[in-house]
């Protein structure tokens, strides 16, 4: 009756201990769900990059194969503001065409390709300044002017927070060539990056401002 006693208790042991324990421990493979700007330009200078995502492990690398299929990797001091589901790089769009991002976890799982196209554009939008450059954290929209060029009607503004993760505005109250008027809630302290990209697919530059 003892060992009987003591098989169910280990046997109790290994299914709630140990194949728990390994399931719960197992490593997912890392995923993609979208690349910012989504419609890149093509220009021979580089553009912040933001991936988003799951899964993603400090020490990953980001593999992008060109239109010429050539690959390009990414490492260490490459990847910046790096989260469990965003990181940052300096990328060059160079060529017109497709190109594949995958993501790469230093325990050797790798994400599915995540494909954006880039394309010449004419008129690429320019971010020259944002007023004010400071805010207030608040959960109350507040008014931000940006200033630059070639803004067109029906743009779309990305607000990158400090914790990496983007979002579109949706209250745009005016946009002119060289104006954009909106109206946003910065609910948390740090640096904050915005962009905007017209509806031709062409992204502006990226600029920061700060929440305290």
């Amino acid at each position: 009756m003892k060992s009987m006693v003591i098989a169910a208790a280990l046997s109790a042991l290994i299914l709630s201990g140990g194949t728990a324990s390994a399931l719960h421990g197992a490593a997912l493979d890392p995923t993609i769900t979208g690349i910012v700007p989504d419609k890149p330009t093509v220009s021979p200078k580089p553009v912040t990059v933001v991936v988003n995502g799951e899964e993603f492990q400090s020490g990953l690398s980001l593999q992008v194969t060109a239109p010429d299929g050539q690959i390009r990797t990414m490492a260490g001091t490459d990847i910046t503001a790096q989260k469990a589901v965003s990181f940052q790089v300096q990328f060059t769009f160079d060529a017109e065409g497709k190109y594949a991002f995958v993501v790469l976890n230093h325990d050797g799982k790798r994400s599915a390709p995540f494909t954006v196209e880039a394309r010449r554009g004419g008129s690429r939008p320019s971010i020259d300044q944002v007023a004010p450059m400071e805010f207030s954290k608040s959960p109350e929209p507040q008014v931000v002017t940006l200033t630059g060029r070639n803004f067109q009607p029906g743009l779309k503004l990305s607000v990158t927070d400090p914790t990496g993760t983007v979002t579109v505005a949706d209250r745009i109250d005016k946009i002119d060539a060289q104006t954009v008027v909106v109206r946003l809630a910065f609910e948390q302290s740090g640096s904050y990056a915005v962009m905007v990209t017209n509806p031709s697919g062409e992204s502006s530059n990226t600029v920061s401002l700060s929440v305290r």
